[in-house]
């Protein structure tokens, strides 16, 4: 069709008609049509003078015919302009808040740096609270929010300034002020303070708020370099506790460059099997017997060395892949359990997004079957944030792995407000309190007072206790002295790879007991 628009023109129809007056001119010269006439005489039977009527009457109105379709392609050319041009506009537009989408705001930074004098500071917003909206609503309510953000950040901006929509519920604002310094910050708690207003619906309102991160454009940044940086900030609002806004700065931006890489490094270290089981011993403190072991993850890794656990298990439960890492932990571990010279128990810990699946359960027991580990070696490990997160699945869960013979242990017991409710609603057979109290808890009578009653808590109802963190010879006494059962912390021992493990046990002399 485009190739017919460009052919059709003036020029060509004027050529036509030159065409056909040559050779009309040529036919007379060479006294054709006397012979055409005199052909037809001798053949009147062929009617051959209406053909050649009819011949003559079309090559007459081929101009006629040539200028009506040359007016036909030239509207049809200037509909289909006329169409692209309002295509590319809307391409550059978010047809939910007609706003400027990621294209627009990306054309919009080019026009202002491009220019004599740039200078530019975004603003990037991603609202706080919206997702309930979704899930309590719908999206359609979802969507009608997130018009009606989008007017009142208009109104909540100079007019002058560009205004986009990313995204989701990711908005952005680029305000071009030379020798404003600070018109970032007085825009962004312009825009906070708007944001925290109830939008008000026709039968429900809903109350949000927004986390900001503000970068200014340096020369040679690109506009997904700039809204890069305002990004990282945002992320630092965020973590500030959100509904506040931050900036970017060099020294921030290196340390996100550094997470991203550590991402892209445990993500390769859980496929290159780097994440490995360590082996912490818990003693029976009377004794100083071995008892079990916990088990705990450790990432060494080629390049960095030894990836502190604070770091790297946050990071996984972050991304999504502390499932993945846990399995990974607790089939090398059982894998290490068969050749061990007893049958010593291991505990381990489950994070909170764990105890959430249904599935876990039979998961970990088919780990156990495929090494041939039958579930009183184990004992699984739970706090009291992963149970409240869904009491009814914690209890299903809990209850299968029971089932099989695992015994559970409450981890961190005390650092919460729900332990002893707990206690009473969930089959606990261990208690294992914090290495918080643990720490110099001869020294400091609070401490000892808490300790003290936990012991005489875990006493009536009939339940194990563990201590963790034991590093000093007056924790161990006090322990001993209150008839703590067992105790683990680096005094005792520190975790220790499983080809240590072996050397370990062998080093007592004494078969150790499984826990009881």
């Amino acid at each position: 069709m485009k190739s017919l628009l460009r052919i059709a023109s003036w020029p060509v129809e004027i050529g036509v008609i030159a065409g056909t007056l040559l050779a009309f001119r040529l036919a007379v010269h060479f006294e054709m049509l006397e012979q055409i006439y005199a052909f037809s005489r001798a053949h009147e039977e062929w009617e051959l003078d209406e053909y050649f009527t009819l011949l003559l009457a079309l090559s007459m109105s081929l101009p006629l015919l040539l200028w009506w379709w040359n007016r036909q392609l030239s509207r049809a050319n200037r509909l289909a302009s006329a169409a692209e041009a309002e295509a590319r506009r809307l391409s550059l537009l978010d047809p939910l808040t007609r706003l400027p989408n990621r294209r627009g705001f990306y054309r919009a930074v080019e026009e202002v740096t491009s220019g004599s004098n740039p200078a530019l500071t975004v603003l990037l917003l991603d609202l706080d609270r919206f997702k309930p909206v979704n899930d309590l609503r719908g999206h359609e309510a979802g969507d009608q929010l997130l018009r009606a953000v989008a007017r009142r950040l208009r109104r909540s901006c100079p007019e002058d300034a560009i205004v986009a929509r990313l995204g989701g519920d990711e908005f952005v604002v680029a305000l071009s002020r030379p020798g404003l310094d600070d018109c970032g910050d007085a825009i962004g708690r312009t825009i906070l303070r708007a944001m925290q207003e109830p939008f008000v619906f026709d039968d429900w309102q809903a109350s949000i708020s927004c986390s900001i991160g503000i970068a200014d454009w340096q020369r040679g940044l690109s506009g997904s370099d700039l809204l890069r940086r305002a990004d990282q900030a945002m992320y630092r609002a965020k973590q500030a506790g959100r509904d506040g806004l931050a900036h970017f700065d060099p020294p921030l931006g290196e340390a996100l460059r550094e997470q991203a890489a550590l991402e892209h490094d445990l993500r390769r270290a859980l496929t290159a099997g780097e994440i490995l089981p360590y082996f912490q011993p818990i003693f029976d403190i009377t004794g100083r017997q071995l008892r079990a072991f916990e088990v705990l993850a450790r990432w060494c890794d080629p390049q960095r060395g030894f990836v502190p656990p604070d770091r790297f298990i946050p990071l996984a439960e972050e991304l999504g892949l502390i499932e993945r890492l846990s399995e990974i932990v607790l089939e090398k571990a059982c894998a290490a359990l068969e050749g061990w010279p007893t049958d010593l128990p291991i505990s381990f810990n489950l994070s909170p997004r764990q105890l959430g699946d249904p599935m876990l359960p039979y998961r970990i027991l088919a780990i156990l079957e495929r090494h041939g580990i039958p579930g009183s070696r184990l004992e699984i490990e739970i706090t009291e944030r992963a149970v409240l997160a869904d009491m009814e699945v914690a209890r299903r869960i809990v209850a299968e792995l029971v089932k099989a013979g695992v015994r559970i242990s409450l981890d961190d017991f005390g650092t919460g407000t729900s332990s002893l409710a707990i206690l009473t609603q969930l089959p606990i057979d261990r208690i294992k309190i914090d290495r918080s109290f643990i720490a110099e808890v001869d020294r400091l009578p609070e401490r000892a007072k808490i300790v003290a009653g936990v012991l005489a808590l875990a006493s009536s109802l009939g339940l194990d206790v563990t201590a963790e963190g034991i590093e000093r010879d007056e924790e161990l006494a006090f322990l001993r002295e209150r008839r703590c059962a067992l105790g683990q912390g680096f005094l005792l021992g520190r975790p220790q790879p499983a080809e240590d493990v072996a050397r370990l046990i062998s080093d007592h002399e004494e078969p150790a007991r499984a826990v009881g």
